[in-house]
């Protein structure tokens, strides 16, 4: 049967790893779920401003190549009206003004197309292109008419209007529109990749949210059953301490009524054997007085000194059976010894001893405590478990000094059954930080064992005694 400290202490053990465990994945747990936390929080501040600045790059986008448009046209509008004021002028110096003006307004019609196509999407690359070659065409179209003079402006200037300066406009502005849907098509184009973003934002928010939902919950559920657990575990230890309290008010009763029987006992003896043996000294002395017969004193006085040795035997073993002198003077071995042959003397069980030589050197604590075990155990035996026969032994090793008393009797059940001498033992034990364990079973004998604490030393060989 395994020892019940040992149980105990590996129980504890096993309940503090099985603590730490749970506390770290507790903390595992909640670390977990605070990272969701902030790894959500993180996502929708890092989505958010990838939306602000994607809105915001967009809009300038399309503001910008709207704005050139819409310079663009202005341009092709004031090219339009300025050739025509330039063809039906008749004042010279204002014709040559109104030259300077086509040949800047070329220039600047050139350099909106520059920074468009800097700003120029893929999708309105064909477009433009057309565009610029439409625009180039007209301006190349349109060099020789600046240097018509004024009769021959006057004469064509009808047909030119109608055939080239009317046609160019509207084909540019056409192609203006197009682009112009091109742009507003890359915006909604744009919107949608913002929608997209938006949309996986949403999507992983609502991911992570049940994920932290789920954890959350399967953490309040195992934190919820551990402190239910825990409570369990605290009623059953309050349960515990008051059978623990109950058996010890017991335990006080039953020593109490212990030390009175012991004392009944002590009583008992004393008037049984020394009170009445020393009475009959008493007789055989007043008689002795009598006695006029000097061989009758003789035998007299051998009955006082046979009646005398008596007294003197029965209150040695009664001192023996209280503290052996032999534990102090011999040592442990010797007064176990002894204690063995006593009973086999008087119960007739035959006990046989085995016992390391040289374990002399114990502290008096752990000497006491092995003989009075020893002592109780051989008691159990001849009182209750009707044994023939009983096997001690005492040895010694690194782990400290081990006891095994081991008998062939009825047995018992040692969670039911356990009375004032066994407490008594367990109780020694403990108190110098050893360890007691019973194994027994109805019909199967029983096994004591006992394991005393020592400073390492060396081991020794054991001797066998009959």
């Amino acid at each position: 049967m395994a020892d019940p400290s040992t149980h105990r202490w590996s129980l504890r053990k096993v309940a503090s790893q099985f603590l730490s465990t749970w506390a770290r994945a507790l903390g595992i747990g909640f670390a977990g779920l605070l990272l969701l936390m902030v790894a959500m929080a993180f996502d929708a501040t890092t989505s958010l401003r990838k939306v602000e600045l994607a809105t915001a790059a967009l809009r300038n986008e399309s503001r910008a190549r709207d704005a050139l448009l819409d310079q663009l046209r202005a341009d092709i509008f004031r090219i339009a009206t300025v050739v025509r004021d330039y063809l039906l002028e008749v004042d010279g110096a204002r014709a040559e003004s109104q030259k300077a003006e086509l040949h800047q307004l070329r220039t600047h019609t050139r350099e909106t197309l520059q920074v468009y196509e800097a700003k120029l999407p893929a999708s309105e690359r064909d477009a433009f292109n057309e565009l610029r070659s439409h625009v180039d065409s007209y301006w190349w179209s349109l060099e020789p008419a600046l240097q018509w003079d004024a009769k021959l402006r006057r004469s064509k200037a009808g047909s030119f209007l109608l055939d080239v300066i009317l046609p160019f406009r509207t084909e540019v502005l056409q192609l203006t529109r197009r682009i112009t849907a091109l742009n507003e098509r890359d915006l909604d184009a744009g919107e949608e990749r913002i929608r997209a973003v938006q949309s996986g934002f949403r999507r992983r928010v609502v991911v992570i949210s049940l994920t932290a939902l789920l954890l959350g919950l399967a953490l309040a559920t195992l934190s919820i059953r551990r402190v239910q657990r825990l409570e369990h575990e605290a009623q059953l230890r309050y349960e515990e301490v008051e059978a623990a309290r109950r058996e010890m008010q017991s335990l006080s009763s039953r020593l109490v009524t212990a030390q009175e029987e012991e004392r009944r006992n002590l009583s008992r003896e004393l008037h049984d054997e020394v009170g009445q043996t020393m009475s009959a000294m008493l007789v055989e002395l007043g008689r002795l007085e009598t006695s006029p017969d000097p061989e009758t004193r003789g035998e007299r006085l051998k009955s006082v000194r046979g009646l005398a040795e008596a007294s003197v035997g029965m209150v040695r073993n009664m001192a023996l059976l209280l503290r052996p002198s032999m534990l102090d003077d011999l040592g442990l071995v010797a007064a176990l010894r002894w204690q063995a042959r006593e009973v086999t003397r008087r119960s007739g069980l035959k006990v046989k001893m085995v016992a390391d030589e040289i374990v002399e050197d114990l502290p008096d604590s752990h000497r006491t405590c092995v003989y009075r075990v020893v002592q109780e155990a051989l008691h159990n035996c001849t009182r209750h478990a009707r044994a023939t026969q009983v096997r001690v032994v005492v040895r010694r090793d690194q782990q400290g000094l081990s006891v095994t008393v081991q008998d062939d009797g009825v047995g018992f059940d040692p969670h039911r059954e356990k009375g004032m001498g066994l407490l008594g033992m367990e109780e020694r034990v403990e108190q110098l930080g050893g360890r007691f364990s019973i194994d027994s079973s109805p019909g199967q004998g029983a096994v004591l064992s006992i394991l005393l604490p020592l400073p390492d030393q060396a081991q020794h060989p054991t001797k066998e005694t009959p």
